[in-house]
């Protein structure tokens, strides 16, 4: 029942909404800095979708998370495809590391999404030392690293259109641990770590399979909220699944990670976004131990009134 209200109400928003166009993040410089006039906090002056009420990372409360009996768990056997898959990979603006898709499409399935769903990217978010890191936290911890595999509907052209649109993205997210000894299947990405070292360079690499990076999941555990881009433009078109069970990672992969370079040749680290507020947004999950918390007949209100109120506030901003 959850999960046919939620759906309901991402139908709702889309119908309503308009197609919006915003700020091109390409065209806009921006900064991960704190102190920067292009920070984080700033980002809502030049682009107002950056200040909306669904905005992304978030907090994971566990005290305050849903079971979702009618959540369903994610059909990731496409995640095993090789065949006429490209892989290139890129320093992206000397903002992060990123893995770029071509050929051969990889879809997502099931997960109780509105559509279905193609792989374009992935990408990471990770702190200078282990306590930080990723973007979202849970109970406020945070992990050292955090990787976002993006798709988009594929009845949308491709990711650019996609992300403007309501629910347009889905993402998978995956938090990481520092455990020793090192974890083989990173190593043909990080082997080619020291040919993207600077800002915006970029190589072909060998496909791997994305399953050799996230394990044979059959069935994983994860936290599903909606919320937005976490990087400008902020469009609030993302359908966020977090895996509850983090990657093992070494230190030595670890930093690797932190051993390349931003546009000014610094050290490249700290490449998250605040947390922001959850606002009346509701967190459910398939993972049973949270069977006992949550209030559904409260949180069946707020995913709707939290839909509704998206789009009324959206409304009125181009009125």
């Amino acid at each position: 029942m959850t999960t046919l209200i939620a759906k309901l109400a991402v139908l709702l928003v889309c119908a309503l909404c308009p197609h919006h166009i915003g700020v091109d993040a390409s065209a806009v410089a921006w900064s991960y800095a704190k102190g920067s006039d292009v920070g984080p906090a700033l980002w809502k002056d030049y682009d107002t979708n950056c200040g909306g009420v669904m905005q992304s990372p978030i907090n994971i409360d566990t005290d305050h998370v849903l079971y979702d009996p009618d959540l369903e768990y994610f059909n990731l056997s496409d995640y095993t495809k090789k065949d006429g898959v490209k892989m290139e990979l890129h320093n992206v603006g000397g903002h992060t590391a990123e893995v770029k898709f071509s050929g051969e499409p990889i879809y997502l399935r099931s997960g109780s999404l509105p559509d279905l769903y193609q792989v374009d990217q992935f990408h990471f978010h990770w702190g200078k030392i282990n306590t930080r890191g990723s973007e979202h936290s849970v109970d406020k911890t945070h992990f050292p690293m955090e990787m976002h595999i993006v798709h988009h509907q594929v009845h949308l052209s491709n990711i650019s259109s996609a992300m403007s649109h309501p629910y347009g993205l889905a993402v998978l997210g995956f938090f990481f641990k520092v455990r020793e000894p090192a974890n083989p299947m990173f190593e043909p990405l990080l082997r080619h770590f020291d040919k993207i070292a600077t800002a915006d360079s970029h190589v072909d690499i060998p496909t791997f399979s994305l399953s050799d990076l996230v394990g044979n999941l059959e069935r994983m555990d994860y936290f599903r909220y909606m919320g937005s881009l976490t990087t400008p433009p902020c469009y609030e078109s993302v359908i966020w699944s977090l895996a509850s069970e983090p990657i093992e990672i070494s230190i030595d992969q670890m930093n690797k990670f932190r051993q390349l370079q931003t546009k000014k040749a610094k050290v490249l680290v700290d490449d998250y976004r605040p947390i922001q507020e959850r606002h009346s947004r509701t967190v459910t999950t398939t993972a049973t131990a949270y069977s006992g918390s949550g209030t559904p007949t409260l949180s069946l209100v707020s995913i709707t009134m939290a839909a509704i109120f998206s789009m009324t506030t959206y409304l009125l901003s181009v009125l």
